[in-house]
């Protein structure tokens, strides 16, 4: 058995060597299977590494040397700056794509480089490379990629409307809010759908964080009138930031198109905030059905009198389909609870 472990040593020692001399081969299709098959090695010697360090900077064919690039090179070494952002501007579609996987893969990054390379990738004219570079945006959560990802949302492609929108919920949330609002008008349900989750958390989360602000400040016994005080500012707190993030969906509900309307309605709703009553109202008496039905539902949502009163005196609706959803919605509303 020991003079088997020998031989099995002696093979894979000859075939790493063969490996290292095909770097040299003139046949640049030799170089190349040979860099992948070093790639899928593990605990390569210095000495190997700094043999693939010479093949990334001088080797002849392009091709070779950005494969050589991609697998073993580090991102934050500003030797191979130039390089990479010689392969995001000049490489192949193939050599792109890699080069964005590999950022991918390398997780969340501030190095400038990464930013400088996703910047362009993110306006390259072909769309798989955009897609790519805003799926390894995502992954990097470098928040100064947000404005570049935001003009992405005017992309006829819905696939990269919604990786977008993605990125920007998880760069930025707070800060990609009205990014995010301005899809409201979009037509891909899917989009819709996933903005108004996008848009409901960052408002929740809003909204939660004063809570525990509030919570965590809470007296265990006798309240002094400081601590009263700080109390109160912290409830007011919570209520401005729920203000803040519900009147952007309000001023949505103003908007000239009634898919903005429709779906400003829908968000409001998930917070049955009584403070969005009056908009809601209006929107009720609205010229297109469509929004009435939305209205109606984001004023049960919300509950209480004073939206069970606007549907009571409200005149009953041209559209039979409306008014049965009313009878079901005041049926439902004035159930003892």
């Amino acid at each position: 058995m020991g003079l088997f472990d020998t031989d099995i040593v002696r093979v894979k020692k000859n075939k790493l060597n063969g490996l290292i001399k095909s770097l040299d081969h003139p046949k640049a299709s030799v170089r190349y299977n040979a860099i992948i098959a070093l790639a899928r090695k593990k605990d390569l010697t210095d000495e190997i590494k700094t043999r693939l360090k010479d093949v990334m900077y001088n080797d002849p064919d392009p091709w070779v040397k950005t494969i050589a690039t991609l697998r073993f090179a580090e991102l934050g070494d500003p030797l191979i700056s130039e390089t990479l952002l010689q392969i995001i501007n000049e490489g192949s579609q193939n050599s792109k794509l890699e080069l964005l996987r590999f950022i991918a893969k390398n997780g969340a990054s501030a190095n400038v480089t990464t930013l400088q390379i996703l910047m362009i990738a993110l306006k390259d004219k072909n769309i798989l490379v955009r897609l790519q570079a805003i799926i390894a945006a995502n992954v990097s959560k470098n928040k100064l990629l947000i404005p570049v990802i935001g003009e992405m949302l005017h992309e006829k492609s819905s696939k990269v409307r919604l990786l977008a929108a993605k990125a920007l919920y998880n760069i930025g949330r707070d800060e990609s809010l009205d990014y995010l609002v301005g899809l409201l008008s979009d037509k891909n349900t899917e989009l819709l759908s996933a903005v108004r989750i996008y848009i409901a958390n960052i408002i929740n989360d809003r909204a939660f964080n004063a809570r525990s602000d509030e919570s965590s400040t809470q007296p265990a016994g006798f309240i002094n009138e400081e601590e009263a005080m700080r109390e109160k500012a912290i409830r007011e707190s919570r209520q401005e930031i729920i203000r803040k993030g519900l009147s952007i969906l309000e001023n949505a509900c103003m908007a000239k198109y009634r898919g903005v309307r429709i779906e400003a309605l829908k968000s409001i709703a998930v917070f049955k905030s009584p403070s969005s009553i009056d908009i809601v109202e209006k929107l009720y008496h609205d010229r297109f059905p469509e929004v009435r039905i939305e209205a109606l539902i984001a004023l049960e949502k919300i509950g209480g009198k004073r939206a069970l009163e606007i549907i009571e005196n409200a005149p009953r609706d041209k559209k039979k389909v409306i008014r049965q959803a009313v009878d079901r919605a005041l049926a439902r509303m004035r159930k003892p609870q």
